[in-house]
């Protein structure tokens, strides 16, 4: 698959038509979490941490490439309704 395809994928539809099922699942891990952050697991506190790392590298990485992130966000949504099918 070609960048120019995945970038033209990845800007497109952000919403996700969910069924019934996709819905409980979502729901069974957002509600897991927030019954874990309330009886202080520690897994719960592992989870924020790596979290929280993960988004320190992801800043980093976007001081890094941010200029060429930016101009292929920028040729993505000049292009994006113009892709050959």
């Amino acid at each position: 698959m070609s960048d120019e395809k995945v970038l033209n994928e990845a800007f497109g539809r952000s919403m996700i038509a969910r069924g019934r099922l996709e819905k409980i699942a979502a729901l069974k891990g957002a509600f897991a979490v927030k019954i874990a952050r309330e009886k202080k697991d520690p897994l719960y506190t592992k989870m924020i941490r790596f979290k929280k790392a993960y988004k320190l590298t992801k800043k980093q990485l976007i001081t890094k490439y941010g200029m060429k992130g930016l101009m292929a966000a920028r040729q993505a949504a000049a292009n994006f309704g113009n892709e050959k099918k």
